[in-house]
């Protein structure tokens, strides 16, 4: 089975099980760094929610018709179980005031998101993107993230000025994890040698590589390695710090970082593929 025939059939049998007064409509989403997502956006009339549910993980070559009809049955139960969900918690995200402490931003890479950067609200870092994001009220999906878009600024009648605020003192907020290497992989069941290197994130390891825009994170990694240091970006989620006393070349630095994200890291967790310095001196990044 193709994938296009999986979808095309998924479609069909979604189709076939509807409801009276359901309707649902396939979609294709853009997400970080150009990947594409199908799905299929489900509503009912008088009803403002849109949930969709995406298909793309479901797919194999193997995969049997009633395989396929477990699975569209699976989409629209999830989507029926979605418009049962308090409605306050869909008002109030359409409320900024209410959303305003659940507002953050990360970093993705400006180069491979040029099409999703003329939808989203973002700021320049560096060669980087700063966008920015909702953390979802639990009522509506537990531990959900939404990226912000133009349209939601618009709903909520903000400015980017007003969103980039929001996101700066959230990130007050925010507890920072940065801890050797050894630690990080030997709570994963790894007994690695001694390294130098540290990790740097946020406390839930979920779009951590953005914490590294506030000063006062960057004082505090050159407090903990005591020197001027390289940031290696591992993906959106995580940044590996190197002292610069255990440094080989820059050039050397950035060969590893290419090669790890061409076996390692996955398309849509990219970040970028060379090393930023950080100068004790300067206290700057470049």
């Amino acid at each position: 089975m193709t994938y296009e025939y999986f979808v095309m059939r998924l479609e069909q049998k979604i189709m076939e099980g509807l409801r009276k007064g359901e309707l649902v409509k396939r979609v294709r989403v853009l997400k970080n760094n150009g990947v594409e997502l199908d799905g299929f956006s489900y509503y009912i009339e008088g009803h403002r929610e849109r949930p969709t549910v995406y298909v793309n993980h479901y797919y194999h070559e193997s995969l049997s018709e009633d395989a396929l009809g477990e699975i569209a049955d699976m989409v629209l139960n999830t989507q029926r179980e979605c418009n049962l969900l308090p409605k306050q918690g869909i008002e109030q995200m359409m409320d900024f005031k209410k959303m305003r402490k659940r507002v953050h931003c990360r970093l993705i890479s400006r180069e491979k998101n040029r099409e999703l950067l003329t939808d989203v609200p973002w700021l320049p870092w560096l060669d980087l993107a700063l966008v920015f994001y909702l953390c979802v009220p639990e009522q509506v999906v537990e531990d959900a993230t939404a990226l912000i878009y133009t349209s939601h600024m618009d709903c909520w009648g903000v400015t980017l000025e007003e969103i980039f605020r929001a996101a700066a003192e959230n990130t007050t907020g925010v507890r920072i994890y940065i801890e050797p290497m050894e630690t990080f992989l030997g709570d994963r069941g790894f007994k690695p040698l001694s390294s130098g290197m540290y990790i740097l994130s946020n406390e839930r390891k979920m779009f951590g590589a953005g914490v590294i825009i506030d000063p006062r994170v960057q004082q505090m990694c050159l407090e903990r390695l005591g020197e001027s240091f390289y940031i290696l970006p591992s993906s959106i989620h995580e940044l590996i710090l190197l002292p610069e006393s255990l440094a080989t070349t820059r050039e050397e630095l950035d060969q590893l970082i290419q090669e790890v994200n061409e076996a390692c890291v996955s398309q849509e967790e990219y970040l970028s593929d060379h090393a930023y310095y950080y100068s004790a001196e300067k206290r700057m990044i470049e």
